[in-house]
């Protein structure tokens, strides 16, 4: 069984007025994957999604790199959540098939 990852995040705007969101992966994903893109299983406040950790060039407010998970818009809807929100959201990496 693969560790799981529990935290909460704020939701951010991926590009002003394109309507894209993500939320940020707080740990160092070399130091729990080994490796620079991970693809994971998410729950978002239990809601299901497939997808990966990725670097999109984000900076934390130390100028340091992000590690970040896409949000769909139609989960942020289902949660009544949006840019700003806290969202809480669990996150394993995907098994190898």
């Amino acid at each position: 069984m693969k560790k799981i990852y529990e935290f909460n995040s704020t939701i951010y705007s991926s590009e002003v007025g394109k309507g894209g969101a993500y939320v940020i992966f707080p740990f160092d994903i070399r130091e729990e994957f080994g490796k620079g893109r991970v693809k994971v299983q998410v729950e978002f406040e239990g809601i299901p999604y497939e997808g990966s950790i990725v670097n999109m060039g984000v900076k934390d407010s130390k100028g340091n790199i992000c590690y970040i998970i896409g949000i769909k818009k139609d989960i942020r809807q289902i949660l009544k959540k949006d840019i700003g929100d806290i969202i809480t959201i669990s996150v394993q990496e995907k098994e190898d098939r």
